[in-house]
């Protein structure tokens, strides 16, 4: 799909940018005219990504999102390549699935970690740029779970609703700098980690398309279209709001078939 040019000469980070949504994403913003810069760990692979972008000149650097010594100097190579950075996706996240009474204290520090302090600090980092520019649009990624308890996702639902606080007020702080913050809640795509949970049995793809209203799953690039409204003046006066991008999986709450009126 070509792009309609909403994001001509805007720059734009996207973390966990190599992969899935990620990629997605920084396809759907590049063809919208943003130069990406993608975070990600391998620098090779994430480079790679970065070249097959449309448009030129990309940058695809390693930088672990936890790690502020990586954030710093990614950070500053988007500086001294663009000079700026307009737009910022906090995409990077991991999954740890069990049971909360067998949590390993060492898995739910790493989810936490990765899932809602990278956020915060690669907010914080990047603010800097913002403030000095009196302009920004922070885009961070929630999900369904932001919203809905998962059996066996404690941490990761922990970190998602924590996700919708700190979007919400870090744009109350950053408001007055014309700097938006605001949440894009994806459910269920159809991405390779997707696959990966219906081919071991994680997920049964036909149980969750009958809790979804649209009887589909989402398509990848879905998640770039939310975020590139958000990026874009389109949104100039929206900020601390959260998206759901779930084809109506949320909304649906009957116990009955989504066909008639159940007795």
């Amino acid at each position: 799909m070509t792009g309609f040019g909403l994001l001509k000469n805007k720059i734009a980070i996207v973390t966990g940018g190599s992969q899935g949504l990620g990629l997605s994403t920084a396809t759907y913003l590049a063809q919208n005219g943003a130069k990406i810069a993608i975070f990600d760990l391998d620098d090779e692979y994430t480079a790679l990504k970065a070249d097959e972008l449309p448009g030129s000149g990309h940058l695809g650097i390693r930088c672990d999102v936890t790690d502020a010594t990586e954030r710093v100097k990614a950070i500053q190579v988007v500086l001294d390549t663009f000079g700026t950075i307009d737009v910022l996706v906090n995409n990077a996240g991991i999954q740890f699935h069990s049971g909360a009474q067998d949590m390993p204290e060492e898995q739910w520090l790493k989810v936490i970690n990765v899932n809602l302090n990278a956020v915060m600090f690669m907010s914080r980092d990047v603010s800097r740029t913002m403030i000095n520019n009196g302009q920004g649009s922070i885009i961070n990624i929630g999900s369904i779970a932001s919203f809905q308890a998962m059996p066996g996702r404690t941490v990761y639902t922990t970190t998602k609703t924590g996700i919708l606080g700190l979007s919400r007020n870090l744009a109350i702080d950053w408001g007055p700098y014309n700097i938006r913050v605001n949440t894009v809640c994806p459910g269920y795509h159809d991405t390779p980690l997707l696959q990966k949970y219906i081919a071991n049995g994680t997920l049964d793809p036909e149980l969750i398309k009958s809790r979804i209203p649209m009887a589909r799953m989402g398509l990848a690039e879905d998640i770039g279209k939310a975020v590139t409204f958000f990026a874009s003046e389109l949104s100039e006066y929206i900020t601390g709001q959260s998206i759901m991008v779930d084809g109506g999986y949320t909304a649906y709450g009957g116990a009955g078939g989504l066909n008639g009126v159940e007795d």
